[in-house]
């Protein structure tokens, strides 16, 4: 797998995360009949809480206890977290304390009942602190859990195209088989699969543990995008940049085995000719000499030709001759003529 592929898989899965903390609108909008839970949680007499102390009150629930992709979803995620709970007060209010968000703390109905009127310790006060933590740690991790099959699938669909084409062009060059192609590109989809996942994981599980970075991501959200699609049209162009640098070079040490060959071939053909060119004309000189000497009459003027041919062709060749003489014993004499 390519670092293009793995970088692009990360933004787009990254550019998918969808982290919403709740805010006040989204709880009178969506879960109206909760408003009163933080107009007046933990207040028995006077007016309820402004605006904007019902918005620090909601802001006590753990981050990842009021998160969602949407509003919606976030606001159905305070409700199902303040089912248990109470806005306790740190000081009774019986005994001065106030009824601002800096007083209270959310915490289970039976242990806050249990208290009465007397103040919360600062052991429970740190126990409170160190399980919204936990809520907190707990709750981002879910979400990231759950964010990671989506990332995943991104991450494939981002990766898959471009490890086919990138195999394929490998197959066309003469690099690998048709199977082992097949099997590369699977290899690079689950690779981008496993980067789109535990990107989606990672963004998802931090943004909702804190916040301010999901504003930020929510704000470079459509960048990302951009980013992720300008990452690809670049990975595509690449591809094939790659593919027609690999297929010049392939040419270019095909050309110059080609060249060798011809100059081999045609050393062979030139040696060829001469040695034909030399055979010729020994040839013709033989001819020549054995055609132009004079004929003597009768077997014995023949033979005699004969023998002084198979001279003559011994003598201008370089080698000895294939043809050998006929030994004394073997020659047939024609037998006389009766008159």
């Amino acid at each position: 797998m390519s670092d293009d592929s793995q970088r692009n898989s990360a933004v787009n899965a990254a550019a998918d995360v969808r982290v919403h903390h709740a805010r006040l609108e989204d709880i009178k909008q969506f879960t109206p009949e909760k408003v009163d839970h933080f107009r007046r949680g933990g207040i028995r007499e006077g007016a309820g809480r402004t605006q904007a102390e019902m918005q620090q009150l909601l802001e006590k629930i753990p981050p990842s206890e009021r998160v969602g992709v949407d509003g919606q979803t976030a606001a159905s995620k305070v409700k199902e977290y303040l089912k248990d709970k109470d806005a306790s007060h740190i000081e009774p209010h019986s005994k001065g304390g106030s009824n601002h968000p800096d007083n209270i703390k959310w915490e289970n109905k039976s242990p806050n009942r249990a208290r009465g009127d007397h103040p919360m310790t600062q052991q429970e006060q740190r126990l409170l602190d160190v399980r919204a933590q936990f809520d907190n740690l707990t709750g981002a991790v879910k979400a990231g859990v759950a964010a990671a099959p989506r990332g995943a699938v991104i991450g494939a669909a981002t990766t898959v195209p471009f490890a086919l084409l990138r195999n394929a062009f490998r197959v066309i060059r003469g690099e690998i088989s048709s199977q082992q192609a097949a099997l590369e590109a699977a290899k690079e989809t689950g690779m981008g699969g496993v980067v789109g996942a535990a990107s989606a994981f990672t963004i998802t599980t931090i943004a909702t543990a804190c916040p301010p970075v999901a504003i930020a991501l929510s704000a470079i959200s459509p960048a990302l995008l951009v980013a992720g699609g300008a990452g690809m049209v670049y990975e595509f162009f690449r591809i094939l940049e790659d593919h027609k640098s690999q297929v010049r070079v392939y040419y270019a040490s095909l050309t110059q085995d080609q060249l060798r060959y011809l100059a081999h071939a045609e050393e062979e053909l030139i040696y060829e000719h001469n040695k034909t060119m030399g055979f010729l004309a020994e040839a013709g000189e033989t001819s020549t000499a054995i055609v132009s000497r004079p004929r003597e009459a009768g077997v014995e003027g023949a033979l005699k030709r004969y023998m002084d041919s198979l001279q003559i062709k011994q003598s201008l060749s370089d080698s000895p001759s294939a043809v050998q003489p006929i030994e004394s014993s073997k020659q047939v004499f024609l037998p006389p003529t009766i008159e």
